[in-house]
């Protein structure tokens, strides 16, 4: 005698306010890249289950929420080494793509524009923290010293 297997649950799933574009499969693409650092493991899955997200328009121009196509996504992931990694997902009119990390308490987005993308700036305790979008490498990066690291560069 076979038993049939029956597939009643789901291992992750998005809550119902979550926006086409926020789970589409571009974003999920994208961040399949930042569970992977330097050719390993970082992250594991599960952390994507915990992750807080937020919306935001990093290029310059002003954050029309109605421009799915123009809204960048910033999840916050578990609390690690006294603070939070924040993963960036870059969205435009040319595609998704992984745009790199920050760390800290807390994340603010700024007026200043470096390479057409804003300042971002975290605080952990007494000390800000500046990253700024790298057209090289097409991530942003710390423009200062940060007391944790990803195992190398970002």
């Amino acid at each position: 005698m076979t038993d049939r297997v029956h597939f009643k649950h789901s291992y992750m799933s998005f809550p119902l306010r979550t926006e086409p574009y926020q789970r589409a499969d571009d974003v999920g693409y994208a961040m399949t890249e930042l569970l992977w650092h330097n050719g390993k493991p970082f992250y594991p899955v599960t952390a994507l289950a915990e992750a807080r997200y937020a919306c935001a328009r990093l290029a310059e121009g002003r954050f029309d929420e109605t421009d799915e196509d123009n809204i960048d996504l910033i999840l916050q992931m578990r609390r690690a080494t006294g603070g939070y990694f924040f993963e960036i997902i870059l969205r435009n009119d040319k595609g998704t793509a992984y745009g790199g990390w920050a760390w800290g308490q807390e994340l603010s987005i700024g007026d200043e524009i470096h390479d057409g993308y804003r300042v971002l700036t975290t605080h952990n305790g007494r000390h800000a923290f500046r990253f700024a979008w790298d057209a090289t490498t097409g991530r942003y990066r710390c423009l200062n010293e940060l007391p944790v690291s990803k195992g190398g560069g970002s």
